[in-house]
């Protein structure tokens, strides 16, 4: 008996940041590309300050209801929409983000896609989620930087400009 191949996925991390808006529509540009089924994943974790592990159920619920619904918004900004041509899975998993998306891309045939902010001052800095998937993944890690107007220098020089240009 035949079985099916595998289909494609590409597994993208969603965040609001310039560089997760930018990741996003990479993933999406891949998965039409490739065929692939889209996973828009958002972790999150809550740890309750009084008594940890004592967290209601509902509480999670909607913990989760409204991740999912902070990755429909941030399909919104980026792409106006979630799109028709590409099938999309909204994934919302407790835990932290690096670690989701690492367990969420167990195939071979997986891709994930995550923004990488810019570096710190010192060369150090952002980008704890992409370091984590880079180095803890078994499949192919893309990343992608925030587009070009959104780096720290680039907006710097706007506000001066428009500083200067303002009565």
């Amino acid at each position: 008996m035949n079985r099916p191949a595998t289909t494609r996925r590409v597994v993208v991390g969603v965040d609001r940041s310039f560089c997760g808006l930018q990741a996003l529509r990479a993933a999406v540009r891949l998965a039409h590309r490739e065929n692939a089924c889209l996973h828009a994943v958002r972790a999150w974790a809550y740890v309750p300050v009084w008594r940890p592990g004592t967290m209601p159920w509902l509480w999670q619920d909607d913990l989760a209801r409204a991740a999912r619904a902070y990755v429909r918004e941030t399909f919104d900004s980026a792409l106006g929409g979630v799109p028709r041509d590409v099938p999309v899975r909204i994934i919302a998993e407790q835990g932290y983000a690096g670690q989701v998306l690492v367990d969420h891309a167990c195939r071979e045939s997986d891709l994930i896609v995550v923004g990488s902010p810019p570096r710190g001052r010192f060369g150090i800095g952002g980008g704890h989620v992409t370091r984590y998937c880079v180095s803890r993944a078994s499949v192919p890690v893309v990343a992608v930087p925030a587009p070009d107007w959104a780096r720290a220098e680039e907006i710097r020089r706007f506000g001066r400009d428009l500083e200067r240009f303002t009565p």
